[in-house]
């Protein structure tokens, strides 16, 4: 090895015993070599990495003498695998296992073996940092079960770097299996170097521990963490992986920063930034997964977080913008949300037979948005159930209203789509929906809702007294957007409803009489005449759509080709006009 001493190792002689004295000493963490029966190389180094001093367990693995190496920068003895993103070089592992690979590499003898650092308190010696080796292809060190040691951190539920990337490689095969997707955080400590001043290393050792317990506290328990480094952490995010779901680890990490941290008395204030990848579009390995996070990272200013695709902070940030909107009109719900409507004819006489109610959210910008662009997000924010009742309670005083006037609208039924979640009978005022439809102090016969087939085969048992009682009150149940996938006819038939809607792809199919799927309606049809149930078809936009489902189906049809869905008022003069 080529001889790159630095005289000032010379300064003080390094008494070589020294080594029984660091490893007994209560600053070193030494969970599991204590117990290990492998051979652990031991070096002590000053603080500018220069080694001091090394035992025979380091001078077997390496290969090396301790005249070798005594004098020569640490660093350049060690040469670090995976898992090494530019700014760890010169950090600090306070213990984490990672893996390394030491030897002469001029001369092939290179050995891969695991690492970890402990910063020690300061000694006369000059020693400040001990590098602790052990070769994993020796036999490993067993708990009393039996059960390998996993070289976890010393950080409780905090996974080593050599754990932390084993998971990453699986995680990876995985998805590739499963057509899936990864996430990999990158996260900082913001304003390290001067946390580090104020508090010296003990001090900032301890707020990174701190930091530490937190962020796994606030992470699912199958997420994996990881310490990178000084102020450095590792996020593994697997399903579901999508950048809002991403994007809301990193926020529920920098919320949870928020409750005071302490150290020698004082509270800091402390801030996390994230960079954020995704695999495998913004890497196919892990050195490129990495990499991207990486860079992620550093395009973040404190405090905030990034996608290595910077069009998705902007997607995002658009639809967290329109989330807040949302939030915002469900707390004024008058302002925002109207009521349209939408009839449904009887093909063979052109008639009106019922009428479907469908909410439009007005937003300042983009105009009037349909119920599929804004009621996921309602439901993500659990606000579908009160958003419903709130629409069957103006479908109530509408229904009045037209009864008030008389006229057709009033002899007509009203049908509206809800959430499945409306079935649920511990939601909001933990009211069952019967007993809440009983307050309205109204006739509710006319009252349609209209639900998705799992809602009745997910809660069949769960809510079969509900179903009773909403059928003792008149009101009729339907199964909403059928035909989106296999119609089971059988499995319709145990089911307590008396309607099924199709959704726009059967009327999208209605091309020709002599289409296969027209032919299939037309056995659809008969089946649920048989067995009683009221068949819809939706989203007819053309006269031929008109007519083959005049042709097939013994039931209603509706869409904009038919009528669109209109206010109230303008409702009523439709109907009038075709009387």
């Amino acid at each position: 090895m080529a001889d790159k001493r630095d005289d000032a190792a010379q300064d003080g002689a390094v008494d070589k015993d020294i080594g029984a004295e660091v490893i007994h000493h209560p600053a070193v963490r030494w969970p599991m070599l204590a117990a290990s029966g492998t051979a652990a190389g031991i070096v002590l180094l000053d603080e500018r990495y220069r080694v001091l001093w090394a035992n025979a367990g380091f001078c077997a693995l390496s290969g090396w003498s301790l005249d070798e190496v005594s004098g020569h920068v640490g660093t350049e003895l060690v040469r670090r695998q995976a898992l090494q993103p530019s700014w760890f070089t010169a950090e600090s592992r306070a213990g984490a296992w990672q893996r390394v690979q030491v030897g002469d590499g001029a001369t092939g003898g290179m050995r891969g073996v695991l690492m970890s650092e402990t910063r020690l308190p300061s000694r006369r010696d000059g020693a400040s940092i001990l590098w602790t080796f052990i070769d994993p292809r020796d036999e490993a060190p067993h708990s009393s079960s039996g059960t390998a040691h996993r070289f976890h951190d010393p950080l409780d539920g905090m996974a080593s770097v050599w754990l932390f990337e084993d998971r990453l490689q699986h995680a990876l095969e995985r998805a590739d299996r499963l057509d899936q997707r990864v996430g990999l955080l990158l996260s900082r400590l913001d304003d390290r170097e001067a946390l580090r001043a104020r508090f010296g290393e003990a001090g900032f050792d301890a707020l990174q521990q701190q930091v530490g317990r937190r962020l796994v506290q606030t992470l699912r328990g199958e997420d994996s963490l990881t310490r990178l480094g000084q102020g450095h952490w590792g996020i593994l995010v697997e399903q579901p992986v999508s950048p809002e779901g991403l994007q809301m680890v990193a926020l529920r990490c920098q919320e949870a920063m928020e409750a005071p941290f302490r150290v020698e008395h004082e509270v800091p204030l402390l801030t996390l930034s994230f960079g954020i990848a995704i695999y495998p579009q913004d890497g196919d390995m892990i050195e490129r997964l990495l990499e991207s996070a990486e860079a992620a990272l550093l395009r973040a200013v404190p405090a905030t977080h990034t996608f290595f695709d910077p069009s998705l902070r902007a997607v995002l940030a658009r639809r967290l913008a329109f989330r807040e909107f949302v939030q915002d009109a469900l707390l004024q719900p008058t302002q925002y949300f109207r009521i349209v409507y939408q009839p449904r004819l009887a093909p063979h006489d052109g008639r009106c037979r019922d009428v479907e109610a469908q909410l439009r959210l007005l937003h300042p910008e983009w105009g009037e948005l349909l119920p599929s662009e804004f009621l996921p997000v309602v439901a993500e924010m659990g606000q579908a159930v009160w958003l419903d009742r709130w629409t069957i309670d103006h479908l109530a005083a509408q229904r009045t209203a037209w009864q008030e006037k008389g006229g057709e609208l009033a002899t007509l039924g009203l049908s509206l789509d809800v959430d499945a979640a409306t079935l649920d009978q511990s939601v909001t005022d933990h009211r069952p929906l019967d007993v809440a439809l009983r307050a309205l102090s109204t006739d509710v016969s006319w009252l349609s809702l209209e639900l998705e087939e799992r809602a009745f085969i997910d809660q069949a048992a769960e809510h079969a007294h509900l179903f009773r009682r909403l059928s003792a009150l008149g009101v009729r149940l339907a199964v909403s957007h059928a035909g989106q996938g296999a119609v089971d006819i059988m499995r319709l038939a145990g089911l307590p409803v008396s309607r099924v809607t199709f959704g726009p792809s059967v009327a999208a199919a209605l091309r020709r009489h002599d289409t296969p799927a027209a032919r299939g309606l037309e056995a659809l049809a008969r089946g649920l005449e048989t067995l009683q149930l009221e068949g819809v078809v939706t989203g007819v936009s053309t006269e031929t759509q008109w007519e083959v489902a005049g042709c097939l189906v013994a039931g209603l049809v509706q869409g904009d080709g038919v009528c669109e869905a209109l206010e109230a008022e303008a409702l009523e003069a439709w109907l009038d006009a075709r009387t």
